[in-house]
C-alpha cells in the first residue's frame, strides 16, 4: 500500500486551526508569530489555514513561543506530522473522494467513535458482503463498478477496532430495523453480518446497542451522526453522511449539541446484554418470540 508523504488536508487544516487558537491565547500577532521562524505574513497565513505544510520542529518552535509548556501537548502535535500517516488508503485514491478519506484520516486517529446510523448498521461494523449489497446497491454506474475496491476499503478501516496499540473505542446504536433481512439479499447475508455483530459486541473496546421498534420518539430520528474524540490537544468533531459524501462539523455548539443527541439516543436504547438477545433472535428467524 502506498504511504502518505505528508498528513491529509483534514489534519493540515486542524493543525493550522489549532496552532492560531494557541498563538491567539498567547496574545501574539500573526507578523510576530511569523518573524519566529522568519516567515513572510503570507506564509504564516497559509501554514494556520492548512493550505501548506509544516515541519515538526517548526511546530515545536511556535508551540513554545506561544507558551505551551506540556510536553505531551507538543509531543502529540508533532506526531501526526512525523509519523507520516502511513496511509494506506491512498492505494484508493481514484475512487475515493476526498471528503471520505478525509473522514478515513481522522477516523483513524480517533481514540473514541459515537455512531448511530438509523436502518443501516455502521460501517465499521459491516461485513464484506453486507458491505456490498449496500455499495452495489448504489444507482450510479461509477459506483457499481468500483464496488470491490469500496468493500476493501470499508473492511480496512476496521483495523482501528483491532490493532494491538491502542484500538479505538466504538460505541454503536443500531435500529433494530437495521437487523431484517434486505429483499432480495441472499439468506445468509444478515445472518452471517449478525454473527459479526455478535463477536464484535464481545470485544472490550465494543459497546453495542439495539433501538428497539417500539421506542418512542427520539431526537436521533432526525440524522445520521458520528461523533470521534482524539487525544489531547485535538477538538472532537462530527461527520453526518449524506449521498455525495459527508460533512465536518467541527464548532464547539455544533459538536455539544449532536454528543447530547447522541446521549439521549444511547439512554434510549436497549441494553448490551438485552441488544444482544434481540440480536440473537434476529438470527434464528424468531425477533418477535
Amino acid at each position: 500500500m502506498a504511504t502518505a508523504q505528508t498528513p491529509p488536508p483534514i489534519l493540515r487544516r486542524r493543525l493550522g486551526s489549532l496552532l492560531r487558537h494557541y498563538r491567539r491565547e498567547s496574545g501574539l500577532t500573526l507578523a510576530q508569530a511569523a518573524n519566529i521562524l522568519g516567515w513572510e505574513n503570507t506564509r504564516m497565513s497559509r501554514i494556520e489555514t492548512g493550505q501548506y505544510q509544516i515541519k515538526a520542529d517548526e511546530v515545536s518552535t511556535l508551540l513554545t513561543s506561544y507558551g505551551v509548556a506540556e510536553a505531551g501537548t507538543i509531543e502529540e502535535v508533532t506526531r501526526v506530522i512525523d509519523s507520516g500517516l502511513r496511509a494506506w488508503w491512498a492505494a484508493y485514491a481514484d475512487v475515493l473522494p476526498q471528503t471520505y478519506a478525509d473522514s478515513i484520516a481522522l477516523e483513524s486517529e480517533a481514540v473514541l467513535i459515537r455512531a448511530y446510523f438509523p436502518q443501516l448498521i455502521p460501517a465499521l461494523l459491516q461485513t464484506p458482503a453486507y458491505a456490498h449489497a449496500i455499495i452495489s446497491s448504489s444507482p450510479r454506474a461509477a459506483t457499481q463498478r468500483t464496488a470491490t475496491a469500496l468493500v476493501q476499503v470499508r473492511q480496512a478501516r476496521k483495523e482501528i477496532l483491532t490493532r494491538p496499540s491502542g484500538p479505538t473505542e466504538l460505541r454503536a446504536v443500531l435500529d433494530e430495523s437495521a437487523l431484517y433481512p434486505r429483499a432480495g439479499s441472499a439468506s445468509d447475508l444478515m445472518r452471517d453480518q449478525l454473527l459479526s455483530l455478535l463477536d464484535m459486541s464481545e470485544r472490550g473496546n465494543i459497546t453495542l446497542r439495539v433501538m428497539p421498534l417500539d421506542a418512542p420518539v427520539h431526537s436521533g430520528l432526525t440524522s445520521n451522526m458520528t461523533i470521534m474524540d482524539f487525544r489531547h490537544p485535538w477538538p472532537a468533531l462530527v461527520t453526518v453522511d449524506h449521498t455525495r459524501g459527508g460533512v465536518f462539523l467541527e464548532a464547539p455548539e455544533d459538536v455539544t449539541a449532536f454528543t447530547e443527541v447522541f446521549d439521549a439516543v444511547y439512554e434510549a436504547a436497549l441494553s448490551t446484554e438485552e441488544s444482544r438477545t434481540v440480536i440473537k433472535k434476529y438470527m434464528k428467524g424468531t425477533p418477535h418470540a
